[in-house]
């Protein structure tokens, strides 16, 4: 049995819904913002569906992108290229083998990275790319057939200029003559036309080679592939001619040097003739047949090393005397050995010089043979044979011949090193006399020996430019260089530019790039509230209901015929007129979701409101008053909008008559006293009931009343303020059960802020895609302010369109439709964000658990 308290329970302390990471909690209104919008972050989920919607867009400027990227084909004139390759040699080509400093020189740079650098950048120089317009003609027509205007006219009126073939220059050597050695002069026109060239010019480079490719483009094919062959052969004949330049220029020099030193040379030799002439003796200390000047060659080389007679005999001295010194140190060395051994004949043997002399080495030798006698007989006859004692007494008396000989020699060796002593005193006065005569050649030779070394340099430095004349006389004439090419250039028959699968391709990528950025900014700067998600993360309050948008087939098509009221009213009353369809299995699970919110008896004032107006709370709060009514509850609904009544057209009389807001009776009418509550109401039809169960509810006394606005009020403020609104409510209560108030918009007059403190449940409506996000949280701040904490918000007008349906709200095809047992809208799980009591499929204790609300 339905609780019918008669007292309006006080509005309960609302506790605070749990704050979103990022959110900020006003203390003067209570309401919670969050600063960035209910975006944290690039939200892929959301921008995709987003996305899916403005698709149209995206595939717009697709179609745009591919219709620019065509026009851009046909408008952009054609551009080909010719590709010539080139290979850069290890070192240059000689016919003369060398091994000086500046060829390995030039052979390290031709094989280092910066040498392919410099022939790249080389290239396409400005000099050699005018060079180029000048030897082809290409200036003749005044550049049209090089910038690809009048092509054909031109190829007919003006010859191509005579170039060698293309195989001429393929190789290491060209044909160039003396008058190209000379820079021709350019004209202005040309000038410029090589600054254009070295635009339309790219060589490259390859990586791990020494190959150059050579490209060149032009808006004509063999213009293209003429320029390709004309800058690699111009560039190869340009390389011959700096080097037959300098070889030119060095020929010259090396004249004009040799010349010079030859002069140098005569001189120097004529000096020291002179000088020989004067100072005979200055031969002897060197310098010899080669300062001369009259030998060359190998005697020269001989005469210098054999060196003056006094040096050579000074020299000659010095090794004698340090000799002699050497061998009387080393005899006295023995000697002391001798005086320390003694008469131990072994230990004198090991004395070199005793041991080396010739009649110790006798007498060891006449010792070693009677030795290998005596072993010899010893095999044959026993020790008392006479052959054995003879031979005995043979080996003694050659033993006691060598001690005695042994013993005879330190006085030997004593004489010896007397006689050491006396040559080497004579062998250092020697030294020193000749030591005397060198000191004094030295000091009358020196003048000679400087005319001397001077006319060996003179001679050096003149022999060496004679050989480098005759190297650069016979390779002057070699037309060499280390660049060939390898690869000429064929005439292109496809253009490299405007390509057009990438054109294309850039068209559609630019195209599909310009639509997902427009759909990204257009969803940046949408403010509405489109999804549950959104609106649940930016107001902190949870979603009661998704209403999705009434479609023209659930507003007429499934009107019943047996309904008495006009099909206009329809579209509003779905709940009575179409309970099959999704918008009506959204306001069940409305009723479920506010149903479990909290006790009955704290549940049943309800409001409705929203931010701004046309949100959709007449319609909201008229099919929730009629989905409670259906359900076995007597309602009543009152239109609390004084200012803009809407009730009276939605809820007419079922025999056809039409309500006048001026003269029916209804909630200002109460309010002045004018009329009691009994007789301002009016029965509304329920339409079809869902469940045998609530067929017996009604039974009991489901019904639904409304009470209208009645006539106009000039101060609705004024009204509502007083304490017969109060009134009003209380009656109300000890009449019904359920209590639905629609209300005024917040934002637009303070009618409904005067209401909030005396009402249980406040809903607020939201037009989901149209309502500004700063509007809703500024009322929700409002309500919050007058003592009226929002309980949720109920979406209304919901798209519903393939693709994204399920993101906006679960309601699919043949859900809530010939059973309302359905599972209904996204809306309809109850208690989220912390204000339920129990799960959602979980029976009330006063029995407001319906089978729709076990979803």
């Amino acid at each position: 049995m339905i609780n019918q308290s008669r007292d309006v329970a006080p509005p309960p302390v609302k506790p605070r819904a749990a704050l979103v990471p990022g959110q900020i909690f006003s203390t003067t209104t209570g309401a919670s913002i969050d600063p960035s919008g209910g975006r944290r972050g690039f939200d892929f989920r959301h921008y995709w569906h987003s996305l899916v919607e403005k698709i149209w867009v995206v595939a717009l400027c697709v179609v745009a992108g591919l219709f620019l990227g065509l026009g851009y084909l046909a408008s952009t004139a054609k551009l080909y290229q010719g590709h010539t390759v080139l290979e850069v040699e290890m070192e240059e080509p000689s016919l003369i083998e060398t091994d000086r400093a500046s060829g390995r020189g030039a052979r390290d740079f031709l094989s280092s990275e910066q040498a392919l650098r410099t022939i790249e950048q080389n290239l396409d120089n400005r000099t050699l790319m005018a060079r180029v317009i000048h030897v082809e003609g290409l200036a003749n027509d005044g550049g049209r057939a090089f910038l690809g205007k009048s092509v054909k006219a031109n190829a007919k009126t003006t010859p191509a200029p005579s170039s060698p073939r293309p195989g001429a220059a393929s190789s290491s050597t060209a044909s160039v003559s003396d008058a190209d050695l000379v820079a021709p002069a350019f004209t202005p026109l040309e000038e410029a036309m090589g600054g254009t060239l070295a635009r339309m010019v790219k060589p490259v480079v390859r990586r791990n080679s020494r190959l150059i490719d050579l490209y060149v483009t032009n808006y004509d094919p063999v213009i293209a592939q003429r320029l390709a062959e004309a800058v690699a052969r111009e560039y190869i004949r340009s390389a011959i001619e700096r080097r037959m330049g300098f070889s030119q220029q060095s020929l010259r020099y090396l004249l004009e040097e040799e010349e010079r030193l030859k002069n140098n040379l005569r001189k120097s030799e004529h000096a020291v003739a002179e000088y020989k002439e004067k100072t005979p003796d200055a031969l002897q200390l060197g310098g010899g047949a080669a300062a001369t000047g009259t030998q060359t060659g190998a005697g020269a080389g001989t005469g210098s090393a054999r060196g003056g007679l006094v040096e050579d005999k000074l020299q000659e001295l010095t090794s004698k005397l340090t000799g002699a010194k050497a061998d009387r140190m080393r005899l006295e060395g023995e000697l002391k050995q001798v005086e320390q051994t003694g008469e131990n004949v072994e230990a004198l043997l090991a004395i070199p010089s005793i041991g080396s002399a010739n009649l110790v080495a006798d007498r060891r030798k006449d010792v070693v043979q009677l030795e290998a006698t005596v072993a010899t007989l010893s095999q044959r006859y026993k020790e008392k044979h006479p052959k054995m004692l003879a031979a005995r007494a043979a080996l003694t008396e050659a033993r006691a011949a060598l001690k005695r000989t042994v013993l005879a020699q330190p006085a030997v060796l004593k004489s010896t090193i007397e006689q050491a002593h006396t040559t080497e005193a004579n062998l250092t006065v020697a030294a020193r006399e000749q030591e005397k005569a060198a000191l004094a050649l030295n000091k009358a030779a020196i003048g000679y020996q400087e005319l001397a070394r001077q006319a060996e340099t003179d001679r050096a430095l003149y022999e060496s430019v004679l050989r480098q004349i005759k190297e650069t006389n016979l390779t002057k004439d070699v037309k060499t260089t280390p660049i060939s090419i390898v690869e000429h250039s064929p005439v292109p028959r496809f253009p490299v530019s405007p390509s057009i699968p990438k054109s294309i391709i850039l068209g559609l990528l630019s195209g599909l790039a310009l639509g997902l950025g427009f759909v990204y900014v257009v969803d940046i700067l949408d403010r509405s509230i489109k999804t549950v998600d959104q609106a649940e993360t930016t107001l902190a309050l949870p979603v009661l209901s998704a209403v999705p948008e009434i479609r023209r087939k659930d507003a007429d098509g499934e009107v019943p015929t047996d309904s008495k009221a006009p099909a206009a009213t329809a579209s509003y009353r779905l709940m009575a007129e179409a309970p099959e369809g999704p918008t009506a299995e959204a306001f069940r699970n409305l009723r479920a979701s506010l149903a479990l919110l909290g006790p009955e008896s704290e549940r049943r004032v309800f409001l409705f409101t929203s931010a701004v107006p046309n949100e959709g709370k007449s319609f909201s709060s008229a099919n929730y008053a009629l989905a409670l009514a259906q359900q076995g509850y007597r309602v009543l609904l009152i239109d609390g909008d004084l200012r803009r009544p809407s009730l009276h057209k939605i809820f007419v009389r079922t025999s056809g008559e039409v309500a006048d807001e001026d003269n029916s009776k209804g909630v200002v009418d109460c309010l002045v006293g004018a009329v009691d509550l009994s007789s301002a109401v009016r029965k509304a039809e329920t339409g079809r009931f869902e469940t045998e169960a609530s067929e017996k509810a009604t039974a009991t006394g489901g019904e639904l009343s409304v009470l209208t606005g009645g006539r106009r009020a000039p101060n609705p403020a004024e009204l509502l303020s007083g304490p017969a609104f109060g009134r009003l409510l209380s009656e109300a209560t000890s009449l019904y059960d359920r209590i639905v108030i629609d209300t005024a918009p917040v934002l637009a007059v303070s009618d409904t802020l005067l209401m909030t403190p005396l009402v249980q449940t406040v809903c607020v409506v939201v037009h989901a895609g149209k309502t500004p996000r700063n509007a809703v949280q500024r009322a929700l701040g409002m309500l919050t302010g007058a003592g009226g904490r929002p309980a949720g918000v109920i979406l209304n007008r919901m798209p519903r369109r393939r693709g994204s349906g399920y993101y906006y709200y679960y309601a699919t095809h043949g859900y809530g439709k010939g059973a309302y047992g359905g599972y209904g809208s996204y809306g309809g799980y109850g208690g989220y964000g912390g204000y339920g009591y129990g799960s959602y499929g979980r029976h009330s204790k006063n029995g407001e658990g319906s089978t729709e609300e076990k979803s």
